[in-house]
């Protein structure tokens, strides 16, 4: 197995992941489309990972905003960006490909794996390889500066498809070294419409809105942010979600289910669960509405669940 590995995507989650497979002794290419978001790591010589109660500093083997270096030669490549970029992504390496190579995308949201794959063979890219899914990001984790990352929690299972569905286990030898996490879904469009992001991000944002624009400090995201009437009314939602997994014949889990698979947390109800997750105490809301969270997932993840 190639023991290097592109990460494509230097915020959270796509540092934590390059810090955490460098820490592992991973040769890791680190790569953004966005140069601004590399030049402290450029700069630190790496990344500052706090994992565990410990601190260390893992240098990477690449650091550039060149798609076609950071794939080169490369059998694995983690895609650790928003959803919005993913289509970017594809258009940026669509002829960088090569066969056998495997991209994961972290996490694909919903149809992500679907919209990388028509991207590059739209653009002529013939190159057999397998496009894979999360249904969510692996780690609870924040930057904590331009080259430092601390991840607070990871997820117990993390559901993993694979387009196409019968190279999810070639997906899994390649990851499971690293991530014995990720387990086989039926296909991606199990991992699809179990995006459990489109429940926990756009609700709590628009019920906090007045709130985010008026709190310069950030309040707790999850356990200030989603009240008892909150977690209700994400329930409600949840219900239409399910619904509409099963007219497509797809069983998915509820968000109460989700949450204690992939956590450390216990109650009766949802909001019970969420003020358990120790996981989730840390994280804090976005001071300003100008944020991602507010602008980018609001408007797009909801739709697929009506």
């Amino acid at each position: 197995m190639n023991t290097t590995v592109a990460v494509i995507g230097a915020g959270n989650g796509g540092t934590a992941i390059a810090g955490y497979l460098a820490s592992c002794g991973v040769k890791v290419n680190l790569c953004d489309l966005f140069p601004q978001y590399l030049e402290g790591i450029q700069a630190a010589g790496g990344i500052e990972l706090t994992y565990n109660g410990t601190t260390g500093h893992y240098s990477l083997n690449l650091v550039t905003g060149d798609v076609a270096s950071a794939i080169k030669g490369v059998q694995l490549i983690m895609v650790v960006t928003p959803a919005f970029t993913h289509k970017m992504i594809a258009e940026a390496c669509y002829s960088k490909l090569s066969d056998g190579q495997v991209v994961v995308l972290n996490p694909g949201r919903t149809g992500g794996a679907l919209e990388f794959l028509n991207t590059i063979r739209s653009k002529g890219c013939q190159a057999d390889i397998t496009v894979a899914e999360t249904q969510t990001l692996i780690y609870a984790c924040r930057k904590t500066g331009a080259a430092s990352v601390e991840i607070y929690s990871v997820k117990k299972e993390v559901d993993l498809g694979a387009f196409p569905a019968n190279k999810t286990n070639k997906v899994l030898e390649l990851l499971h070294p690293y991530y014995p996490q990720f387990k086989a879904t039926k296909n991606c469009l199990q991992t699809s419409l179990s995006n459990i992001g489109a429940l926990f991000h756009p609700t709590p944002v628009l019920l906090n809105i007045g709130r985010i624009e008026t709190d310069p400090n950030g309040f707790r995201y999850y356990w200030d942010g989603i009240s008892p009437s909150v977690a209700t009314l994400i329930k409600g939602i949840d219900a239409e979600r399910i619904a509409v997994a099963e007219a497509y014949g797809v069983h998915i889990l509820s968000a109460e289910e989700w949450l204690r698979q992939s956590y450390d947390t216990y109650g009766d109800d949802l909001y019970d669960l969420l003020q358990h997750n120790n996981a989730y105490g840390d994280i804090k809301a976005p001071t300003t509405i100008n944020a991602r969270l507010c602008y980018r997932r609001c408007p797009y993840e909801p739709s697929p669940n009506c």
